[in-house]
């Protein structure tokens, strides 16, 4: 049997929030489709010169984003980036697994995000479950910014990402 992602058992969830935001984006006369398509390929750049940078030092293409991202990761060891992942309940891949303090967080790189949302940590607890951490954050790109994440009790979490798990093989 085909395993999920990590991805595609959160769509599995409500996310009324959406709707919302999906709303207020067509009263703007934006085509979601069109900025989705957008977003997803800037997420996709901005990992790949992440990995570059980090990999082989090839520079960023916006030097604003490479100064962002300096300031990052300048007090923080690179643990890995973009590792693939498997439970016996989905497989997915880890953006970045950094160590800062002593303690090893867990990050998911997002395009723009300053918010955190329920959907987020679900992922990063997933991710734990493959992964040990000691913390989470959130890294809004292109400002490199940390959302932290905190999360006092991992338990419910996955046992929601197991039941998501159960529905996606039904």
């Amino acid at each position: 049997m085909k395993k999920p992602s990590v991805t595609e058992l959160i769509k599995l969830l409500d996310k009324p929030a959406l709707m919302y935001w999906a709303n207020k984006q067509g009263l703007a006369g934006i085509d979601i489709k069109t900025e989705r398509k957008k977003w997803l390929n800037d997420g996709t750049s901005m990992h790949s010169q992440v990995e570059e940078y980090v990999k082989n030092k090839t520079p960023f293409l916006n030097k604003d984003h490479q100064d962002n991202f300096d300031k990052f990761i300048f007090d923080k060891e690179v643990l890995f980036l973009e590792k693939k992942i498997e439970t016996e309940y989905f497989t997915g891949r880890v953006d970045i697994c950094y160590k800062q303090n002593d303690k090893i967080f867990i990050g998911d790189f997002k395009n723009n995000q300053t918010s955190l949302y329920f959907e987020n940590k679900l992922q990063l607890v997933s991710y734990s479950m493959a992964e040990n951490c000691d913390s989470f954050a959130i890294i809004s790109m292109p400002s490199f910014e940390i959302i932290p994440v905190i999360i006092d009790d991992r338990k419910p979490f996955e046992e929601i990402i197991k039941a998501l798990s159960i529905i996606y093989n039904y």
